[in-house]
C-alpha cells in the first residue's frame, strides 16, 4: 500500500518471519501500511526514519526482552502508540502495558497471539 494512501504506518518488531508478514498482511487489510524489523537495532532505526504510527513489539526476542526495547523506544521520544505483542501468558502481557505506560509511552494496547484481525483493527483505530 502506498504510504499516502494508508491510514497510518505499523512497525513491527518480532524474530518469527511468518508472524510478522501474517501481521503486516492484516495491517494493510485494515488500511494500515507496515514494515518489519527482525532485530532491536533495526527496529529503532526504522522508527526514527519511517515516523510509524503504530509499533508492534514482540516481548519475546532472541538476546533481549520486549521491555528493555520499549525502555529504548521511551529514551528515543517516540511517538508511535504502542501495541504489546506476546503469546507470553497475560500477567506478562500486562506487565508489560504496565511498564510502557510508566514510561510514558502512548499505548495502543495488547495484542496476544494467536491474534485476530479484529482485535488487530481495534488497535490501529486512531486515537
Amino acid at each position: 500500500m502506498d504510504d499516502a494512501a494508508a491510514a497510518g504506518r505499523l512497525l513491527i518488531l518480532d524474530d518469527e518471519p511468518t508472524v510478522a508478514q501474517v501481521l503486516g498482511a492484516m495491517a494493510r487489510v485494515c488500511g494500515v501500511d507496515s514494515r518489519h524489523a527482525a532485530t532491536v537495532e533495526a527496529f529503532l532505526a526504522a522508527a526514527a526514519d519511517w515516523a510509524p504510527t503504530h509499533v508492534a513489539i514482540d516481548l519475546m526476542l532472541p538476546g533481549a526482552h520486549g521491555e528493555d526495547v520499549l525502555r529504548q523506544l521511551a529514551a528515543t521520544g517516540c511517538p508511535a502508540r504502542v501495541l504489546v505483542c506476546s503469546g507470553a501468558g497475560p500477567a506478562e502481557l500486562q506487565a508489560a502495558l504496565a511498564t510502557a505506560q510508566a514510561l510514558g509511552l502512548p499505548v495502543a494496547g495488547v495484542l496476544a497471539k494467536p491474534f485476530t484481525l479484529a482485535a488487530l483493527r481495534a488497535l490501529l483505530r486512531p486515537r
